[in-house]
């Protein structure tokens, strides 16, 4: 027999035996949260409205709910720069389960780190050579990741990038052309500019790579 199975056994059981002591059973809507570090959130629950503080790892509605009373819990406001969602079912009926517990996991903000770069031409050919795309690899060497630029084939030498690893609200990033000279090309001198900053609440896209001949 399934453990599912036997905590709604056990759980109809206590309401019927409440029941028959003249009362009703009320069961505590409540849960755990995991990676709360910032204020702000709010939860609901069938008009209802909590406050929970930065740093709490449980809630619990004050309002009691009686058996087979229907429970919605939900997001009145979420914390300042984090995004929390459900890690279990958030609605259901009291009395389905010894108790009511729903799961709340919390975690910083991520935004895109990119901008546009300049002057990656790609090589002409020259006799028997073929032409050529000239490459330039950037580090976020603060935050991690990084994203290699190939020259167009419209023969701008200029286009957009992004890093694939996104930065975290308030987390430092520092972009800069990678140290290993086999990851670009080197018969060009490239520099980035706006590459230092700490990531705010929207996407940073003012970084610019410039690309000279040597």
């Amino acid at each position: 027999m399934k453990l599912s199975y036997l905590g709604a056994i056990v759980a109809v059981s206590a309401a019927a035996l409440v029941a028959g002591c003249g009362g009703k059973a009320e069961y505590s809507v409540q849960g755990t949260i995991n990676g709360l570090s910032t204020p702000g959130l709010q939860l609901s629950n069938g008009g209802e409205t909590i406050s929970v503080p930065a740093g709490a790892t449980s809630f619990t509605f004050p309002r009691q709910i009686g058996y087979g009373t229907s429970y919605a819990v939900g997001f009145a406001q979420q914390p300042e720069h984090m995004l929390c969602q459900f890690t279990s079912i958030n609605t259901g009926s009291a009395g389905q389960t010894v108790a009511i517990s729903v799961g709340i996991s919390c975690a910083r903000r991520v935004y895109a780190l990119g901008g546009q770069f300049t002057g990656l031409f790609t090589i002409p050919a020259n006799g028997a050579t073929a032409a050529a795309p000239r490459t330039v690899t950037l580090l976020n060497g603060s935050a991690g990741g990084q994203v290699q630029l190939v020259s167009p084939a419209d023969g701008s030498g200029a286009g957009d990038f992004a890093f694939s690893t996104p930065v975290a609200d308030g987390q430092a990033y520092g972009v800069t052309i990678h140290p290993d000279p086999k990851l670009s090309s080197t018969d060009i001198n490239c520099t980035v500019k706006n590459g230092v900053g700490v990531m705010g609440e929207a996407a940073v896209t003012n970084l610019l790579v410039e690309c000279k001949p040597k």
